[in-house]
């Protein structure tokens, strides 16, 4: 038949049965309605090489407001190289509608326009000298002289909205709300002879899944994931429809996931595992592309038992197939539309059985009847046919299956009898082999009576076995109708876009696999979430079993003391314990020397897992020794010796120095300690301390007997002829009779002053170290005074020629000015007296009376008394 490339128009249907059919070749004016239009090769046939024909058909309606001509293509199949042209008038000069051949394939509807007065339309078709190819078949209609109409979704009020192909991609189970245009480009010649718009129009929906729903906007949800094709017809209050195809798709998207496979239990923190997302049956989380492919073949993939008939409640069974594909009310009309009709089956005694083929609208056709005759089987029956029989009763569950093969009925590729035939004798019937195409079966009834089903809907096949003993399984059936059927062949593929992982311990490797890594036991979830190029998203969870790695310590090796043991090892808490010692018992008690291994484990609760660990640890049992005693901290002038004792054994001695003797000499001050052990480090060690201080016995002095003026202030000193003093640390007491400054003093170095006039002072020391000594001296405290002369004479002859005052050497730093007798200073001095350098011998100043000021500190340093200042004349005479 023609190959179906357009939606079928519900409109031609009730017309087809009565229509008459005019072909192109014909040529010439045909004035009718309601008729077919085929190219030169009529239905069934190809148009010839060469051709050029013209017709032109002209509304013969006896309703004068049919005046116009609509055509719509049911069937098109026209090589590129040829061209089917047509125009808008009653001759090919009136203006051309298109030109359409399978490179450029017709709209759905052609029609005369409303500027077009004659109502008519031409059509001319041109075909080259090579590829004939089976032409066209349309349907015509009078209408009236319709305004354009155009099928267009409303761009805002569609949702999910469709791409710029006017594809809708969804999730399966979201609804989908379609609305139409119902004014603007919808009707582009809304008001040239009357108005169009969405208030007198009606809106069929066709969903492509055998359902349809009227109204500009209507809401649909699908229930089979696979392409549609939505259709949407726009009908004026003419009666006149639009000329375009909506062209609308949906594609649908479901959860990828095809299988989880189990992950086997790991160990914390010693095993690592890695869950993988992937298209291969191997991976963890197995997934399959969702895709669909518009086809003109289904299969029925379920194993079905059938039972032995007559002894079981049922004799008859069935199995279906739903179609969708096709284009809306496309119909069976050739036999060779039907390719084969195949069952894949076990089946012991092939006379037993009877097939038949029923189509959606209920027609049928015996494939093969039961005449309970025939030996041969169907594949390989389990054991070879003895388990086959009712013996094992109805239940499939007592009847093992066997080997399906595949058995086909066609009556288009080559064939080697029917299945009564086949099934006379015994042995086994030889499968169709299917990709060479040989060995079909014929079918009882021709596939004929099936010219007229419905393309689109639910076909069954029936098996029977109504006759005893023999039992089988049906394993697939499969109806396979011609692909050239279908309106348009598409597909799609809808892949994964973005993969995201939840859980706990593990890491990305890369987008589709992870690697966990537990450090605790348990049981993880791990959620991966896909989402596809529709975003759509999908998730699913697997689980892990985490058993706990024992956390076994036994501590670190361990020296003991002493002979007298309390000491126990722990190997915590764990399901199993085995010991070097042969112990399995958490605990295990020490009692000597050794080197102690334990082996624990924990158990999976679901699997035979078992998590391992295990510790070393050294014990070393040590003799304590005896009690150490330096004695009491001592003080001493000559260097002494330390005994740490004579411990028997194989004791070895530590001294703070370094030293591993059992005695020590020490020469210097200091806190001195030994420790006594069979071995150091392990806390098996006796051990004491002594602070030990030397100091010699000083052989001191604080100088000779000396006297100085009572105001004035000494340094005393303490020294030895020994440097003793300068290299140890000694205590120092000093003390005066009668009591001075320095009296109790507790340093080396003192200086005494201010002291009373005309005393003597007893000055002793005490030195104190490990031992005391002291030393005495004496010192006189004089009564010194001032004597200022009050004439000079500095004439030369070194006899009063310069201004002295007695005694002013006590006085060091002593301040003296003169002043004329205007008060005028001529002369300072700030150390009076030092030397004789510095002492006024009258300058260049006249004879006369000056005056002088004379500042005096008494005690200096010790501030013993204030300063004075002596006040006086002094008269200058040459």
């Amino acid at each position: 038949m023609k190959k179906i490339v357009l939606l079928f128009t519900l409109l031609f249907i009730a017309y087809i049965a009565k229509a008459q059919d005019y072909l192109i070749s014909a040529g010439g004016t045909v004035t009718a309605c309601a008729e077919n239009f085929y190219d030169g090769g009529g239905y069934g046939g190809d148009y010839g090489a060469n051709e050029n024909y013209i017709m032109t058909f002209h509304s013969n309606s006896a309703n004068p407001s049919l005046t116009h001509l609509r055509f719509g293509f049911n069937a098109f199949d026209i090589e590129p190289g040829d061209t089917l042209i047509a125009y808008d008038g009653s001759s090919i000069s009136a203006n051309v509608l298109g030109k359409y051949n399978n490179n450029n394939l017709p709209p759905a509807y052609i029609f005369a326009t409303i500027n077009n007065l004659s109502g008519d339309l031409t059509f001319q078709f041109k075909s080259n000298g090579s590829f004939n190819s089976p032409g066209w078949w349309a349907s015509f209609v009078c209408t009236p002289a319709c305004q354009e109409i155009n099928s267009l979704y409303h761009p805002t009020l569609t949702v999910p909205a469709p791409d710029d192909s006017n594809y809708i991609d969804i999730c399966i189970g979201d609804p989908i709300t379609f609305a139409a245009r119902g004014s603007g480009p919808a009707f582009p010649q809304s008001g040239l002879n009357y108005l169009q718009d969405s208030t007198n129009c009606t809106f069929l929906w066709d969903f492509g899944d055998g359902t349809t729903a009227t109204g500009q906007i209507v809401t649909h949800t699908y229930t089979v994931v696979r392409g549609y094709d939505v259709a949407l017809t726009i009908t004026d209050m003419r009666g006149c429809v639009n000329s375009n195809y909506l062209g609308g798709r949906v594609r649908i998207s479901k959860t990828p996931f095809a299988q989880i496979n189990p992950l086997q239990d790991i160990c914390s923190s010693a095993d690592t595992t890695y869950v993988t997302l992937g298209y291969n049956s191997s991976s963890i989380v197995v997934v399959e592309p969702i895709s669909s492919q518009q086809s003109a073949s289904q299969i029925f993939d379920s194993t079905m038992f059938i039972p032995d008939g007559p002894n079981c409640p049922q004799q008859c069974y069935n199995t279906f197939v739903t179609f969708m594909a096709f284009a809306p009310n496309a119909t069976i009309t050739n036999v060779n539309d039907i390719l084969s009709i195949c069952v894949n089956m076990e089946h012991s005694f092939t006379g037993d059985l009877g097939f038949r083929i029923i189509c959606p609208n209920g027609q049928n056709v015996q494939l093969d009847p039961n005449i309970h005759s025939g030996g041969a089987y169907m594949g390989q029956p389990y054991g070879g046919g003895s388990h086959d029989m009712y013996d094992n009763g109805c239940d499939p569950a007592n009847n093992p299956y066997g080997s399906g093969w595949t058995y086909c009925w066609s009556q288009i590729y080559p064939q080697h009898g029917t299945l009564d035939q086949l099934s006379n004798g015994g042995g086994t019937i030889d499968s169709t082999n299917t990709v060479n195409h040989t060995n079909y079966i014929t079918p009882n009834n021709s596939l004929a009576g099936l010219i007229g089903c419905p393309l689109n809907g639910t076909w069954n096949i029936e098996i029977c076995d109504d006759y005893g003993i023999d039992n089988g399984y049906i394993f697939w059936w499969e109806l396979n109708l011609d692909p050239s059927l279908l309106p348009v062949t598409w597909g799609y593929q809808v892949p994964i876009d973005t993969i995201f992982w939840g859980g706990s311990f593990f890491s990305i490797i890369n987008d589709s696999t992870i690697m966990i890594i537990p450090d605790s036991g348990g049981i993880f979830p791990y959620t991966v979430t896909v989402i596809d190029v529709f975003g759509c998203s999908y998730d699913t969870t697997l689980y892990v079993q985490v058993v706990q790695t024992p956390d076994v310590d036994l501590g670190p090796d361990t020296t003991l003391c002493g002979n007298n043991l309390s000491y126990t090892l722990d190997a915590g808490v764990a399901d199993q314990y085995w010991w070097s010692t042969g112990n399995t018992t958490q605990s295990q008690p020490v009692t000597d020397d050794g080197i102690f291994i334990v082996h624990v484990a924990n158990l999976s609760s679901i699997s035979n897992t078992q998590c391992w660990a295990f510790d070393t640890v050294t014990i070393k049992v040590l003799e304590q020794p005896a009690i150490v005693d330096l004695g009491p901290d001592i003080c001493s002038t000559v260097p002494i010796t330390l005994d740490a004792g004579n411990n028997t054994g194989p004791f070895q001695y530590n001294w703070s120095t370094n030293q591993h003797t059992q005695t020590i000499v020490v020469s210097t001050s200091g806190n001195y300690s030994v420790s006594v052990a069979e071995e150091f480090g392990y806390n098996c060690e006796t051990t004491d301390n002594i602070y030990v201080t030397i100091l010699p016995e000083p052989t001191i002095d604080i100088g000779e007997d000396t006297s100085i003026c009572s105001f004035n202030y000494m340094g005393l000193r303490v020294t030895d002829i020994n440097n003793y003093l300068d290299q140890f640390s000694y205590s120092y007491l000093w003390a005066t009779d009668p009591v001075s400054n320095i009296h109790g003093q507790n340093t080396r170095n003192v200086e005494m002053g201010c002291l009373t006039p005309g005393l003597e002072y007893t000055i002793s020391v005490t030195v104190t170290g490990c031992t005391s000594v002291g030393d005495t001296r004496k010192v006189i405290s004089k009564n010194c005074e001032l004597e200022l002369y009050n004439i000079i004479t500095p004439n030369g002859d070194s006899q009063n020629d310069v201004f002295k005052v007695k005694g002013i050497e006590n006085f060091p730093n002593s301040n003296m000015k003169i002043y004329n007798r205007w008060g005028k200073k001529i002369y300072e001095s700030d150390n009076y007296g030092a030397d004789d350098s510095n002492l006024w011998d009258g300058g260049n100043e006249a004879d006369g009376v000056y005056f002088y000021v004379l500042t005096v500190n008494y005690g200096d340093f010790w501030d013993c008394v204030e300063v004075l200042n002596y006040h006086g004349t002094v008269t200058l005479f040459r």
